[in-house]
């Protein structure tokens, strides 16, 4: 019995110890997600850079940043702000406009793999 609490101790301690979350909920959509969506980048610029979350190094508000910049063909500054996201200290779940929820640290480098491509990384 003692050998199976000790096994179990042993895995338990190699376990992840990293938990997320899911994100917060963000009053008014000021992650620009509805704009991007709507082809609209110039405008979740506007709204995400006029909200405190930027400055918050929120990951959420960083990659849609991000993805609203690379639609205008900033990609560089898209690929900062993909990189900051995935750096954040803010971490937690976050679901893609498929409906998938993943780690945000995983939603920034899919952004990242994605960057040359024309498909459309949205966080909701």
């Amino acid at each position: 019995m003692s050998a199976t609490l000790f096994l179990a101790a042993a895995l338990m301690a190699q376990a992840p110890t990293t938990l997320t979350v899911p994100a917060p909920t963000i009053e008014g959509g000021d992650v620009g997600y509805h704009e991007i969506m709507a082809g609209r980048p110039r405008a979740a610029i506007e709204r995400i850079e006029r909200s405190d979350l930027v400055r918050k190094q929120d990951p959420l508000a960083l990659i849609n940043l991000g993805t609203a910049y690379k639609l205008i063909g900033e990609k560089d500054r898209a690929a900062t702000l993909y990189r900051n996201a995935a750096s954040s200290d803010e971490r937690y779940d976050v679901q893609l406009s498929d409906g998938r929820w993943v780690d945000s640290r995983r939603a920034a480098s899919l952004a990242m793999n994605r960057l040359s491509t024309n498909e459309v990384l949205a966080l909701r």
